[in-house]
């Protein structure tokens, strides 16, 4: 199969996407302590938009009222709606610009700053957290946001739950495999059904929802093909050990598309992770639709005009995950810099 050509246009339940090219969520640390926008987080989608990115998805929202239920202490918020003059002009800035604009949608649970255990909770209480995620949804929609992703990754509450060796639960959210992707349906459906046919719903799945991975795909085959069949427009692949991977590693979670692209070939799919050259996107976009770049666009906001000017065919990411830590310490996102006065003033103790 030939690559789809990564400046080529595509249609996403009938909106037009001007390139193959998504920013996946990533989170920039960058927002006020008190969960509102910050203008440093409104430069970044500047940087973003001017660097021709076709679909840009924020970094995670929490869905809590509650700020005590963020992941961190910079993480913004679309729990209330006093999030909304700030989630309005993020989605203006990145429209400014012709960009998609999709809000991605989250809960830390067992990951935040007040952990909590989704096995101890009542069915009611499920559910509630289902309500906060529709309701954010309707924020985003609100805001101005062509869409929603909804985060069933990377070890949050909705990865935890679909997990079938985390989730311990006896009632209709526990047990079977259609009662572990359940509440993640029922989202999905209550969303379509508030938001409309017209809103776009992407959703962020892990390759692995088994603690070892092994032989797992099937699952993930059914997970997708169920939310899917309840509105999901896009898939987006990504997984739990992205920076345990070596610098050499490319393209983790290959495997993973190519396993739902044999499986459904009309499902609109993307792959976040290892991706770095004009190479290896060339290579994810012989299997899916779009190629999802995080680091990458961390690094250099600018690598998609250098490379479509032909004056980059590689990210001068090195792989060395120093993004994770160093902008609590040195306030900055890469190792290549700059300081971030944002990230000083939010961190330094």
């Amino acid at each position: 199969m030939s690559a789809a050509n990564k400046f080529s246009s595509f249609v996403v339940n009938g909106h037009p996407v001007k390139n193959r090219f998504i920013r996946s969520a990533t989170n920039s640390h960058l927002d006020n302590t008190d969960g509102t926008i910050s203008e440093a987080e409104i430069q970044m989608y500047e940087a973003l938009g001017k660097g021709d990115v076709g679909t840009i998805i924020t970094g995670h929202f929490s869905v809590s009222p509650d700020l005590k239920y963020r992941a961190d202490i910079a993480q913004p918020s679309i729990g209330n709606d006093e999030a909304l003059p700030g989630l309005t002009r993020v989605a203006e800035t990145i429209h400014k610009y012709g960009a998609t604009a999709i809000a991605q949608i989250s809960l830390a649970g067992p990951k935040g700053l007040t952990p909590f255990d989704f096995n101890e909770l009542s069915t009611d209480e499920m559910k509630k957290i289902g309500d906060w995620f529709v309701e954010g949804a309707l924020r985003a929609k609100r805001a101005g946001f062509d869409g929603v992703q909804v985060h069933v990754a990377h070890w949050y509450l909705l990865q935890a739950v679909v997990n079938r060796d985390l989730n311990h639960r006896t009632d209709c959210y526990g047990g079977s495999d259609e009662n572990l992707i359940r509440l993640p349906k029922e989202i999905v459906e209550n969303i379509r059904r508030q938001c409309g046919e017209d809103f776009l719903i992407y959703v962020k799945m892990n390759a692995h929802n088994t603690s070892d991975g092994i032989d797992d795909y099937p699952l993930l085959a059914y997970y997708a093909d169920t939310l899917v069949s309840s509105g999901v427009n896009l898939v987006e692949i990504s997984g739990s050990d992205f920076t345990r991977q070596t610098r050499q590693a490319e393209c983790y979670y290959l495997d993973a598309v190519r396993y739902l692209r044999n499986r459904f070939p009309e499902m609109v799919l993307s792959l976040v992770g290892g991706i770095y050259s004009e190479d290896s996107i060339d290579k994810v976009l012989q299997t899916t639709d779009f190629v999802s770049l995080s680091r990458t666009l961390l690094t250099q906001p600018d690598f998609i005009i250098k490379l479509k000017n032909g004056e980059a065919t590689k990210s001068r990411c090195i792989h060395c995950n120093k993004c994770f830590e160093i902008f609590a310490t040195k306030y900055e996102r890469c190792v290549f810099g700059p300081v971030i006065p944002k990230l000083e003033e939010t961190f330094r103790q």
